[in-house]
């Protein structure tokens, strides 16, 4: 009757359902653990994602700890035992105190503020702008696939706060309005960019100050947002390298909509308008700039909001036609399907979310038709007590499952534990840790 029940619930809230794809059917939990994975099999459970820490695997530039490399071979070799296809996150967020120590390492504002850094999954060096932290990371990617084998199913990457693609968020201590382009490399006043990134064209310029036509806020927004475009580019060419699987590029928060960025420049980025409070400009959420430059065929856009905000019609309306009020997905989704490559749009919620948040999520997969969800996370769904209403094991399970039976009356006698003409990638995966 469950099952019933839940299916009513989303057709209610969804109105008529294009069919599922029978293709791809991609579930798993983060921060799942592999005493756990024989249980998350039987509720429909077929990928686990292994999240590593930078600074355990690397604590000293070229020493590798080869006990915490140990711990993650056999994390790596129970879940492939359970069956499942495996998701790699490599865990940037976490990079080692010694690589900001670097010369011109950490970020810098426009108030001489170093980005300070320290909380859950922001501990990070200046990746956009420097080729010596680049180096750095090139060799650490190289030698986690050498030590922990390249046969991953899904490479996440990003690279910047929760292992999303992003700047530092725009408020540190009393400044708000942060741009993180200001250290000596960024601004020409020292050599060390990667190659592909120029100086900036307006050195000097701070956001906010007066420009004749907005002149300097347009040039100096266009290379601060391509810079980052240039920084994903690095990262899937360096993967390639020891890796010829799929990449999930993660992509978070709501994004910059259509005629936001002008309206921006045109107060000359002075922190004015909607998308600067909510620091999607400064942070460089422009997905129609990166989803539309994604040239690798292999490549996922990977949404870490499935769950936002269709459900609040104050933020967000998927039955509109206006993208300025789509959820997250809507608008990824809809860039992926412009993007002439078309990429196959996949992700997870936010975390902490009830039964209805659930709903919802699953009800975004048909919608859009996403590859699945990674539901975050393990320990939200075992919670004991459970005073906040969180969803709960059991209910996941009975979402998989009915979303199996519905893809089997639509396709009678297809399997979803392995995708349909797609053979799971051997060669060379939000993150799994935040």
């Amino acid at each position: 009757m469950k099952l019933v029940l839940f299916g009513l619930v989303l057709a209610l809230a969804g109105g008529a359902w294009p069919a599922w794809s029978a293709e791809e059917g991609l579930f798993g939990v983060l921060q799942l653990r592999p005493e756990h994975a024989a249980e998350g099999r039987a509720m429909g459970l077929n990928v686990a994602v292994l999240a590593v820490a930078w600074d355990r695997f690397e604590p000293r530039a070229g020493e590798f700890d080869a006990g915490y490399i140990a711990q993650l071979a056999a994390q790596k070799s129970a879940f492939r035992r359970a069956g499942y296809r495996l998701q790699l996150d490599p865990g940037i967020q976490y990079a080692p105190v010694w690589v900001a120590a670097l010369p011109q390492g950490r970020y810098r504002n426009q108030y001489g503020e170093e980005f300070a850094g320290g909380g859950p999954g922001e501990r990070l060096p200046n990746v956009v702008f420097n080729a010596q932290v680049r180096a750095r990371i090139a060799v650490y990617f190289h030698e986690l696939f050498r030590q922990l084998g390249s046969d991953w199913d899904f490479v996440r990457l990003g690279g910047g706060k929760f292992g999303e693609l992003n700047y530092p968020r725009p408020r540190q201590g009393s400044h708000g309005n942060c741009y993180w382009a200001f250290d000596d490399l960024a601004q020409g006043k020292a050599p060390g960019l990667p190659e592909a990134i120029p100086p900036c064209p307006v050195p000097g310029w701070v956001p906010g100050t007066p420009s004749e036509n907005h002149q300097s806020a347009a040039r100096f927004a266009e290379w601060y947002l391509n810079a980052l475009n240039a920084y994903q580019d690095w990262q899937i060419a360096t993967v390639r390298r020891d890796f010829s699987g799929e990449v999930c590029l993660l992509y978070g928060s709501w994004g910059i909509r259509p005629g936001e960025l002008p309206a921006a420049i045109a107060g000359d980025l002075g922190g004015a308008t909607p998308p600067e409070h909510n620091g999607e400009i400064q942070q460089g959420y422009d997905w129609a700039r990166m989803i539309g430059g994604i040239t690798d065929s292999r490549a996922i856009v990977y949404c870490t909001w499935i769950d936002g905000t269709l459900q609040n019609r104050e933020l967000g309306d998927d039955t509109v036609s206006d993208p300025l009020r789509w959820s997250p997905v809507h608008w990824q989704a809809s860039l992926a399907r412009q993007n002439p490559l078309h990429p196959r749009v996949w992700g997870e919620n936010t975390g902490q979310n009830d039964l209805k948040t659930l709903r919802l999520v699953f009800e975004q997969i048909r919608r859009y038709d996403l590859m699945g969800v990674l539901w975050a996370f393990d320990s939200d769904l075992r919670a004991d007590p459970n005073p906040r209403g969180w969803a709960t094991w059991a209910d996941l399970a009975a979402a998989i499952a009915e979303r199996q039976q519905l893809v089997e009356r639509a396709a009678p006698g297809v399997s979803q534990s392995a995708p349909t003409g797609r053979a799971p990638a051997t060669g060379g995966s939000g993150s799994g840790m935040r």
